[in-house]
């Protein structure tokens, strides 16, 4: 299980979680600790353009899910 603060472009996870199965994962579930970033932020934590966010790029979780490599991440309620 893979616990993460925050997904903003999905970049560092996707080689976590390539690097978790290099080492003989062979699942990786994973829980991310803030809501989903799908705007940038100029004020605060300087974020991306949109087109570069994860969370703005992909309609679902589940697809979210595949791009990072991830067999899961279940959504909170």
């Amino acid at each position: 299980m893979l616990i993460d603060d925050s997904i903003v472009r999905g970049t560092t996870s996707i080689k976590i979680i390539q690097m978790m199965r290099d080492a003989g994962a062979t699942e990786v579930h994973i829980r991310v600790a803030s809501p989903m970033i799908y705007f940038s932020d100029y004020y605060g934590i300087d974020t991306p353009d949109p087109d570069k966010l994860l969370a703005n790029q992909y309609a679902d979780i589940d697809a979210m899910c595949r791009y990072i490599g991830a067999d899961s991440w279940p959504s909170f309620p």
